[in-house]
């Protein structure tokens, strides 16, 4: 039952894009339960953080599909590993053998779909930014190509580059970390 839940959950968030999410978070936790706030960004830290819930909840349900996904294929095929058999039948706890044999090699997987889609989010929260009208980089990109700034689109488009090159940088180093056989030249 489970893995049935597991496997359908991610199909239908798959299916869910981030605006059209966005306005529902909005909806119903702004407007219906006045929770968080619809727009903006306030004016001190407190508000600024309380603020940003919404929108992290957006992009993390929009990322959590992919990662599920990923991570239960992992698991599968780790699972009905040799290893995995011997470390049950040395009569090791299921849960020490999941979390400590089988999660940490299907791990390495799930990190490197992570860093790509880290990437990818990096440019695509410009949509989170505008349902949310959060003042954001994205948004500052939007506005310099609408005003013919091509000296700041040009600038935040480095930025974003830069920002893609470190996230890659990280994804390699933890997976080095993660998978013992993947030395770092």
């Amino acid at each position: 039952m489970a893995d049935n839940i597991i496997r359908a959950v991610p199909v239908i968030g798959l299916g869910l894009p981030s605006f059209w999410l966005g306005i529902m978070l909005i909806l119903f936790f702004g407007l219906k339960l006045h929770w968080f706030p619809v727009a903006g960004f306030g004016d001190t830290i407190p508000e600024h953080v309380w603020s940003m819930v919404l929108p992290g909840v957006t992009v993390a349900l929009t990322l959590a599909p992919i990662l599920i996904r990923s991570l239960r294929a992992s698991m599968v095929e780790v699972l009905g590993s040799e290893y995995i058999v011997t470390a049950s039948a040395k009569g090791i706890s299921r849960t020490r053998v999941v979390l400590g044999h089988g999660l940490r090699n299907a791990a390495s997987s799930s990190i490197t779909v992570l860093g790509v889609n880290l990437a990818y989010l990096t440019g695509s929260t410009l949509v989170v930014e505008r349902v949310f009208s959060l003042p954001g980089i994205g948004q500052q990109m939007i506005n310099s190509i609408l005003g013919r700034d091509f000296p700041t689109v040009q600038g935040i488009t480095l930025v974003f580059a830069i920002m893609v090159v470190i996230v890659n940088l990280l994804t390699d180093l933890a997976h080095a970390a993660l998978d013992p056989r993947v030395k770092l030249a």
